[in-house]
């Protein structure tokens, strides 16, 4: 079900073009990374899908209703974070939520499960008693997270939001992200540091001078800029005679064998994949592992950018 389409949106600030002619659609569920350097436009972006900023040109619709005419009933639905936003330092994290519940008119009745449930989703139950001004940067960034959702919207659009973190700070977060992911909600999240990303989105869109050089899915992403997809073998022994069954096949190339594992770039489809698997295993090599190696987005950014 397509959630969002976005068709040659624009934005222009006197001369600068901050956004040129965007188009792309979105499906319930994806998850997608807005990905690109500083000054590339993400910002611009989200809060023009936010209903902030109305664009110069083109339009968008989101859940079937008009981005321009229909603004009010999108942000009903509709939950945003930005870069820098505030909370009230004098509230606990209760109060807090109830706040915003009140404030994104929740029925009172459900206010109470609705807090309940985003206290324990954001992992911040211990802590419900405690004040704002209390918190962590990282916590402080969780919040934030809690707060669209206590309203429980079917979109978010998520700026930065492991910015300035530390390392421990990120992976809390990440888990949050996860989960919001596995409830099928659908997010857009921008971010210029790849690796916030990296195992996160289903689908990935980079931006750069204001465009989307490139849209879609991670792995036929990653399969459309390598031509090629790296396939890491681990054999149980017999690695010599194995590497030899590998190079048997074609278009297949052995990048690296270590420690019984064997690394092969293969230009093949997934049939491919499987066909090699049993080649293998009806040669009665062991195989103790058979999969496809995760994609690396800084090299998929850093190859479009030198492109570029």
């Amino acid at each position: 079900m397509e959630i969002l389409q976005i068709d040659n949106i624009r934005k222009e600030f006197g001369t600068l073009v901050a956004v040129n002619d965007v188009t792309m659609s979105i499906e319930q569920g994806h998850v997608v990374g807005l990905i690109g350097p500083n000054g590339a436009g993400k910002t611009t972006l989200l809060r023009i899908l936010a209903t902030l900023l109305r664009p110069t040109d083109g339009n968008a619709t989101i859940l079937g209703q008009d981005l321009r005419d229909d603004y009010l009933q999108i942000r009903q639905h509709l939950g945003f974070l930005p870069d820098f936003f505030n909370l009230y330092n004098d509230l606990t994290l209760q109060e807090c939520l109830e706040f915003f519940a009140k404030a994104y008119k929740v029925e009172p009745k459900l206010i109470p499960e609705r807090v309940e449930a985003t206290l324990e989703f954001i992992d911040l139950e211990d802590k419900r008693n405690c004040f704002i001004r209390h918190l962590s940067r990282g916590m402080v960034q969780r919040m934030g997270v809690g707060v669209l959702l206590v309203r429980d919207p079917k979109v978010l659009l998520l700026d930065e939001p492991a910015s300035g973190l530390d390392p421990k700070q990120r992976i809390k977060l990440r888990e949050v992200l996860r989960r919001l992911s596995a409830e099928g909600k659908t997010t857009i999240i921008s971010s210029h540091i790849l690796t916030e990303l990296s195992g996160l989105c289903s689908h990935i869109a980079i931006m750069n001078k204001g465009k989307i050089i490139l849209y879609g899915a991670v792995d036929k992403i990653q399969r459309k800029i390598a031509g090629s997809r790296n396939v890491i073998i681990t054999v149980l022994d017999n690695c010599d005679r194995a590497t030899n069954l590998v190079k048997e096949f074609l278009n297949t190339e052995i990048i690296n064998v270590q420690n019984n594992t064997i690394i092969v770039e293969m230009s093949a489809s997934l049939e491919g994949l499987a066909e090699l698997n049993a080649h293998l295993v009806n040669n009665n090599i062991k195989v103790v592992a058979f999969c496809e190696e995760k994609t690396d987005l800084e090299d998929i950014f850093m190859k479009i950018s030198s492109e570029e």
